[in-house]
């Protein structure tokens, strides 16, 4: 049961088996109250509604689904379950094919490169991206595994996508800027340092600086007196200073970019 429990309540016959239960063991899972939604599958109450549908479906949690088992940037959350399988079997949509890499040992999850891979062919543009990023910084995957996997013709947009998850930007809200800014054509900069300011953003012709801020920046006061400190010093130097929430980049890109355009038509200020 312990053990159940441990791969999200349910498993396939084989899974226990390996692991060294005997076939009587696995059948006394019946009288503790575990069911079996098929043959050869047992799974407890309340079990992982994700593992449970892939396990029973034959297929693998992926992509947006299983970016947040890996703890992969992904802006929102998916609406739906992402599978991928071998097998065509089923209406369920979305539903990925082609599996690259060995997937979890125990558990019904694609292994990190295929999540990628299935990201970058999939989602929009800002969380592919962001999904890719993260997994290159954050996990180790090296870009020459998932570019030698992307030489087909028809993964084109998945290589653009790829070649945006360069290491500069740090968080989703960073990339949603980025892809925001390049799409209105200005001409910036990410993670520049400037003595005295130290490391911003976003630096928009060498004078506009943009910084994308969420909640947790400034959590404490002392986090936002030095953000204060900084954004004073940096117009002190002859710099504009732009501030924005995420959900003004996410939710209010049009009037972000009027604000940007609006400081620029007015030119850089005297420091």
């Amino acid at each position: 049961m312990d053990f159940l429990k441990s791969l999200g309540g349910v498993a396939r016959v084989g899974t226990l088996r390996r692991e060294g239960y005997s076939e009587r063991a696995v059948r006394s899972l019946a009288a503790a109250g575990a069911v079996q939604p098929r043959k050869g599958v047992w799974a407890l109450p309340g079990a992982d509604a994700e593992f449970l549908q892939a396990i029973v479906d034959d297929s693998l949690v992926t992509c947006a689904s299983s970016a947040s088992r890996y703890g992969l940037w992904l802006k929102d959350k998916p609406g739906c379950l992402h599978l991928a399988s071998k097998h065509r079997r089923g209406g369920h949509s979305p539903r990925h094919g082609r599996l690259r890499f060995e997937p979890h040992q125990r558990l019904p999850i694609a292994s990190l490169e295929d999540t990628v891979m299935h990201g970058l062919t999939c989602l929009n543009e800002v969380d592919a991206v962001a999904l890719a990023q993260s997994a290159m910084q954050q996990h180790g995957v090296t870009r020459a595994i998932l570019e030698a996997e992307l030489t087909a013709k028809y993964y084109g947009t998945a290589r653009k996508r790829l070649a945006k998850a360069d290491g500069l930007s740090e968080s989703v809200p960073e990339v949603s800027a980025r892809l925001l800014f390049e799409s209105a054509g200005f001409q910036f900069r990410r993670q520049v340092q400037i003595p005295g300011v130290g490391r911003v953003d976003i630096l928009i012709e060498d004078w506009l600086i943009v910084e994308v801020n969420g909640f947790q920046f400034h959590s404490s006061r002392a986090a936002w007196r030095k953000d204060m400190t900084r954004s004073n010093t940096a117009q002190t130097q002859g710099y504009a200073v732009l501030s924005y929430a995420p959900e003004q980049i996410w939710n209010s890109p049009d009037v972000v970019l009027q604000e940007i355009r609006a400081v620029l038509e007015h030119g850089r200020p005297r420091g």
